[in-house]
């Protein structure tokens, strides 16, 4: 007579767990990367690598994770496990010295694995967290065509702030129309940075500076800032130039042009008042395109509010392609 014995195998873990920097970064890494791969651009593709760095430094990465806040605001957060692989990902990062505000992060999903409810309970053990640690508010950013991320976090009660668009064009083009002309447009002068913050505080919602508060001190030059473009431009590196438009009462529109010589890419920035909205949009973007026309004919990048529907139909208009549009959003903490 025989008998059977019954060997017990240990059950691998699956489901929310902490992140352990130790073993988990190196498929976190891997997961951002399969999740994002179309929006990373050179900061976050730098990022990775410095993830897949940390990965490879084992038991030191934990102990500098538990010894240094800073460490353990960058690698904090959840990861769920499935058949012993990371399938999602969040990550909690504080925003202030204070710890009032709080960012969520990185929230990834492997394909194999989405539509189980993941990302409800990766974000919700992340408010859990940013409770404990008494913040006040959760700050997050979902790409604007992503209804499915977006319907859950509305129905987690998040509300919408700002929309933050990059868009690029891959070269200047090679025929550019003659643009229209701009009454009151002008180089703008140094001294005239209160009437710059003035504008831009008008054209952002109370929301938008919220997320992003103006300062005063951002729109003043100091001397150290100008001698250092003129550098660049005497090295032929890079001209910075600055325009306004004037209308009856004060600035009604602001423009930056970062004009590269070297390799590189090409940058332009945009103001506009509400009031002025709908008549400047498109004569800005061709001034900008044919002051470009004499550099070389390098990559243009682009940055502005998502929401100035306007702005993002002139650049469109002139060849641009949204590369991402985040929507940021927010939610109060209760601390019951």
């Amino acid at each position: 007579m025989s008998a059977q014995l019954a060997v017990e195998r240990p059950v691998a873990f699956r489901g929310l767990r902490p992140l352990d920097p130790r073993r988990d970064l190196g498929q976190v890494a891997d997961l951002i990367e399969e999740a994002f791969s179309g929006e990373l651009e050179p900061g976050g593709i730098a990022a990775l690598r410095d993830l897949r760095v940390l990965s490879r430094m084992g038991p030191l990465v934990g102990l500098l994770a538990r010894s240094d806040p800073y460490m353990d605001d960058v690698l904090g957060g959840f990861v769920w496990v499935e058949a012993n692989r990371v399938a999602g990902n969040v990550t909690i990062q504080r925003m202030d010295s204070y710890g009032s505000r709080w960012q969520i992060a990185n929230v990834a999903v492997s394909e194999a694995y989405r539509g189980r409810g993941i990302a409800r309970a990766l974000v919700t053990a992340s408010l859990q967290r940013i409770a404990q640690r008494q913040g006040s508010w959760a700050v997050l950013q979902v790409r604007t065509d992503n209804q499915i991320a977006r319907g859950l976090y509305e129905r987690l009660g998040f509300e919408p702030l700002t929309q933050e668009a990059v868009l690029r064009r891959d070269r200047i083009p090679q025929d550019l129309p003659t643009g229209e002309p701009i009454d009151g447009l002008r180089p703008y002068r140094r001294e005239e940075w209160q009437a710059h913050y003035q504008l831009e505080a008008a054209s952002r919602s109370s929301l938008a500076q919220w997320w992003h508060p103006l300062r005063s001190s951002q729109f003043w030059q100091t001397t150290e800032s100008v001698i250092g473009e003129k550098a660049w431009e005497f090295l032929g590196r890079n001209r910075i130039r600055r325009w306004v438009v004037e209308g009856a009462n004060g600035l009604v529109a602001w423009m930056w042009i970062d004009a590269r010589r070297w390799q590189g890419t090409h940058r332009l920035a945009f103001t506009i008042h509400p009031s002025a909205r709908g008549a400047l949009e498109g004569k800005l973007v061709a001034f900008a395109l044919n002051y470009l026309a004499d550099y070389p004919r390098w990559p243009i990048r682009v940055e502005h509010q998502g929401e100035h529907v306007e702005m993002m139909d002139a650049l469109a208009n002139a060849g641009f392609r949204v590369v991402r549009n985040h929507l940021s959003m927010r939610l109060k903490i209760d601390q019951d």
